[in-house]
């Protein structure tokens, strides 16, 4: 089953103030020994022994398909000969590995899927003929323009000998992997991809900057695992996407070309969807999940930031859920570096302001989903999964200076609900509001469940007028300055209401989600 990660687009500007997103940090040389671990750890971290291992699966897998494809025996060979850096330059290539996929799934599982097999073996002999004549990199990006070098000045030739990350340009679409590239986006997107301008490659290249002078080691190790960068313009299957990337699709990711302009929401992105490939290639070499994690009854966790909708998109597995955990533990190093940075930052990269998502809401939903990892999706895990779950949570205690006591969940699904009330004032803003006595009566169910979850913790609800009760932009105004300050309260957990509680809030959250989907508010 295949994962695909894509993170939405950002809310305006609150309404309500939120409680902080940035946490407490821990001290400098804490900051710097996480780093340290997360790009040293032999197992988890070391980019060098995750692309070994991921080109010794990928080596048996072409061994593999030797058998009936020689072309696929030829390239095999080859590589088993080649230097170490040769191996993963040319198995970091996103159509060679989709090749190498494809075929097997149509080998040995009878499926028809991807690449038909005559393509597949053309793509190896390709692959075969680029690895001989000694050329750099893989064959997808040989013959993208000089432009396309993320890191600008630097050629093919002398780029490190770890991997050297491309622009996607439309640039030579005829040649055989081009031309596979293409296909492998139509089928796992179905969207066009975009060309940058001189100014966006410029924009890409500011937010490198800025996420190298946070993170230097961990972005070059991240970034070791992706070998295409590609644009994204806001049509068809693209819209409402911030950026993405896929196990189906290694080694590339996608990013939302209209957003890039901010370097700090390009940082924490390209950071983002880099270590979601470093994760997939570690799945490629260990036993990250189990076997029959994907089954149809397998454990989800509920994503509860994320809206709810009909075909439970909010419902993650085992793989998706520790995806999600692994990003958010970095994303809380690069947050609490980022606001620690910020004033000497801002006069080259301007102000962060909501385009990160914060140290506080990186921690929070690390610790839920690690939590969640242990009690609803462990089954679901491998040896090395649980292992890595355990690593992580030890990363995170040293980043989480003010842990919040296990289980809560209330400041993850009040996140929800007030992203969800500046996307109900944007709509309302830009079009005659929908029949009042609808809004209204959301309005007073949304108060009624507030009024008795405060009642189960024996607190008071504050007073408000009869207009602020039947207006349903304000009256969640209100809800949310009668709920958020218990999130700070850890007592109030030891409360035997407190779980009655909690769940009611859950149900009024995601009903209210549903109304405002129903309504074509969230976009």
């Amino acid at each position: 089953m295949a994962t695909t990660t894509t993170t939405t687009l950002p809310s305006p500007d609150p309404a309500v103030a939120a409680p902080t997103l940035r946490a407490a940090p821990p001290d400098a040389d804490v900051l710097a020994a996480v780093e340290t671990a997360l790009v040293t750890h032999r197992a988890f971290g070391d980019s060098g022994y995750i692309r070994d291992q991921l080109a010794v699966a990928y080596r048996r897998r072409l061994h593999k398909l030797g058998g009936t494809l020689p072309e696929a025996e030829r390239l095999a060979g080859a590589l088993d000969t080649a230097q170490p850096a040769r191996q993963r330059q040319l198995l970091g290539d996103t159509v060679l590995r989709c090749a190498v996929q494809h075929a097997m799934r149509q080998l040995h599982l009878g499926d028809e899927y991807g690449l038909p097999l005559p393509q597949c073996a053309a793509l190896f002999q390709a692959a075969s003929e680029h690895l001989d004549a000694g050329l750099p990199g893989g064959p997808l990006v040989a013959h993208l323009p000089p432009v396309a070098r993320l890191h600008e000045g630097r050629t093919m030739e002398d780029a490190d000998t770890e991997c050297d990350t491309c622009i996607w340009h439309a640039w030579q679409e005829g040649t055989p992997y081009a031309r596979a590239f293409l296909a492998v986006m139509d089928d796992n997107y179905g969207a066009p991809l975009a060309t940058p301008t001189p100014q966006e490659r410029a924009l890409l290249r500011r937010g490198l900057g800025l996420l190298e002078t946070l993170l230097p080691r961990l972005t070059a190790s991240a970034l070791s695992h992706v070998q295409l960068i590609a644009l994204f313009p806001k049509l068809g299957t693209w819209r409402g996407k911030a950026s993405s990337s896929q196990f189906r699709v290694n080694g590339s990711v996608f990013l939302n070309q209209e957003l890039i302009g901010n370097p700090w929401w390009l940082a924490e992105h390209l950071l983002h969807e880099s270590l979601h490939q470093k994760l997939y290639d570690f799945r490629h070499g260990h036993s990250l999940l189990a076997p029959d994690y994907a089954r149809d009854d397998g454990a989800k966790v509920c994503s509860l930031w994320n809206a709810p909708d009909n075909d439970g998109n909010h419902y993650w597995d085992a793989h998706r859920t520790l995806a999600a955990f692994h990003v958010y533990v970095h994303l809380a190093l690069l947050c609490l570096l980022a606001e620690r940075q910020e004033a000497a930052l801002a006069p080259q990269y301007g102000p962060i302001g909501q385009h990160m998502s914060g140290s506080r809401r990186a921690i929070d939903r690390a610790r839920y989903l690690g939590e969640q990892l242990h009690s609803t999706t462990w089954p679901e895990l491998g040896l090395a999964g649980r292992q890595m779950t355990h690593w992580l949570l030890d990363v995170l205690d040293a980043l989480d200076t003010q842990r919040r006591p296990g289980g809560a969940t209330l400041h993850l699904l009040l996140d929800l609900y007030e992203r969800q009330s500046r996307k109900l004032d944007t709509f309302l803003a830009r079009q005659p509001p929908p029949r009042s006595d609808t809004l209204a009566a959301q309005a007073q169910q949304e108060v009624a469940m507030t009024r008795e979850a405060l009642y189960l913790l024996d607190q008071e609800a504050p007073q408000s007028t009869h207009a602020q009760e039947y207006n349903w932009p304000q009256a969640r105004q209100r809800v949310l300055q009668a709920l958020w300050p218990l999130t700070e309260d850890d007592k109030l957990m030891e409360r035997s209401g407190y779980p009655q509680a909690q769940a009611l809030i859950a149900q009024m959250v995601q009903q209210s989600s549903r109304q405002l989907g129903a309504l074509g508010a969230l976009g």
